[in-house]
């Protein structure tokens, strides 16, 4: 009877450490998974923001309203959310883009991107402008600090807000 009650004890120990070790695995997986899709959502993030980026030179900011709307839209209507561009329209003054002929900004360089909420990240980075000796020579002309908000909609990551800092000065 003691060997039987022995058997028994090591036969439910060795399931409880198969249990437990299988419950680890799928726990480390699950992590992976999760590392990798961050990773990948980490990066769409990126090329939408580096791709809206390469529009702020398309939106003159001083163009009558009927033209600035149409520009953003065409410009930004695929990396920004419709309301947020409603919402430029009707304040110019604070939305990216061109302001004047010389310099322009010609790109947003990404410093960081942080998960802020499902589906939600936060990107800092700063609008690179430059001028025609700029694009020729190397270097930039002037840099302000750019903070989007990229969130997913529909299966989609779009900017969905965007707070811009002052113009800092370059040395």
């Amino acid at each position: 009877m003691k060997k039987l009650l022995l058997f028994a004890l090591i036969l439910l120990l060795s399931a409880l450490m198969i249990g437990c070790t299988a419950a680890g695995s799928q726990s480390r997986e699950n992590e992976e998974k999760t590392q990798q899709t961050d990773e990948a959502d980490k990066e769409a993030v990126a090329n939408i923001v580096e791709g809206f980026g390469k529009k702020l030179q398309e939106v003159s900011l001083l163009a009558p309203k009927e033209v600035l709307e149409k520009s953003m839209e065409e410009s930004y209507g695929d990396f920004v959310t419709s309301e947020l561009i409603a919402k430029w329209a009707k304040d110019p003054m604070n939305a990216p883009g061109r302001l004047t002929s010389s310099p322009w900004p010609d790109r947003i360089e990404i410093l960081a991107i942080e998960k802020s909420a499902e589906n939600e990240y936060e990107v800092k980075g700063e609008i690179i402008e430059i001028t025609s000796t700029e694009k020729a020579e190397g270097g930039i002309s002037a840099k302000r600090p750019i903070t989007l908000a990229v969130r997913k909609i529909e299966d989609r990551w779009l900017i969905d807000d965007v707070k811009l800092g002052d113009y800092e000065k370059i040395k």
